[in-house]
């Protein structure tokens, strides 16, 4: 009987200590992960930095730029209405288009932001360290996720219940990109901003 009750001590003991050194190694990994993930805040915000100061100095382009940019229709969707300059209160260039399907009810809003200029690349500053965070959530009604397409890095948010659609990204360290598609999946948005010319946005600053 003592010796049953001795083994059983002992077996308890080991459980015991083996416990103890799994908990450890647990708090271990997260520690390191952490640090992983501190360090990669630290240097993504040390490249927004970087890029501001590059930003800051540069020419805006013009409202006329922006307007011969923002094509009449895309894809079948016709140009409903744009405004141009709305952020100009704050020395920023800017344009929003909104778009429309005659047959059915797509519907798909785009905003340009130019990053030159003191505020203008605070603006590209924070959306661009948005969308480089490698990060997903997710519920029954919002899939929120980091994802690369077409080598384009972004924020894509999509609502599932009304299929409605929005990515966020900063295009060649310059231009700030918000596209919101209503009655689209993600890959349907990507399609369109497939199809805006963006690089001439670039060939316009040069």
């Amino acid at each position: 009987m003592k010796t049953s009750k001795r083994i059983l001590m002992l077996l308890l003991m080991i459980s015991a200590v083996a416990a103890c050194k799994k908990e450890t190694r647990d708090k271990i990994k997260q520690a390191k992960q952490h640090i992983s993930n501190t360090t990669t805040v630290v240097e993504k915000a040390k490249a927004a930095e970087e890029e501001m100061s590059e930003l800051k100095d540069a020419v805006s382009l013009t409202n006329t730029d922006l307007k011969e940019w923002l094509p009449e229709s895309l894809e079948g969707l016709k140009r409903t209405g744009f405004k141009v300059g709305a952020a100009g209160y704050m020395n920023v260039a800017s344009i929003e288009g909104t778009f429309k399907s005659e047959e059915n009810d797509k519907k798909i809003a785009i905003q340009i932001i130019d990053g030159a200029g003191k505020m203008g690349s605070v603006m590209i500053a924070s959306l661009g360290f948005a969308s480089k965070m490698n990060m997903e959530e997710e519920d029954e009604n919002r899939h929120l996720q980091t994802v690369d397409v077409n080598g384009i890095k972004a924020q894509q948010t999509y609502l599932k219940k009304r299929n409605e659609t929005k990515v966020q990204f900063v295009y060649k360290k310059r231009f700030g990109v918000i596209v919101e598609g209503l009655d689209m999946s993600p890959e349907e948005t990507w399609e369109l901003i497939d199809k805006l010319n963006l690089e001439e946005l670039v060939d316009k600053t040069k």
